[in-house]
């Protein structure tokens, strides 16, 4: 789902994490120009990526994590998505 400079990011939720990492990049090998957005409650699963440039498109990934103590934990990379920005 896309707006003007906008993209919103659904994911499923992880029982077990105590956040989420979602990355997002115009390269689809996430080689270069990567961008980070934390969410840190367990319980929202959805985030507006803002801010980004029109006519582009952006490839997206999600991982959890969990944070024990002072150490945070990761799963791995959800499969990449691609959105075209109007």
């Amino acid at each position: 789902s896309t707006a003007a400079k906008k993209a919103a990011v659904k994911w499923s939720k992880n029982a077990k994490g105590s956040g989420y990492e979602i990355q997002y990049s115009t390269s689809g090998t996430f080689a270069s120009g990567n961008k980070t957005a934390a969410v840190t409650k367990a319980a929202t699963v959805s985030k507006t990526l803002t801010g980004l440039t029109s006519g582009k498109t952006y490839y997206v990934r999600v991982r959890a994590f969990r944070t024990v103590g002072s150490t945070k934990y990761y799963s791995s990379w959800s499969a990449k998505k691609n959105v075209k920005v109007k």
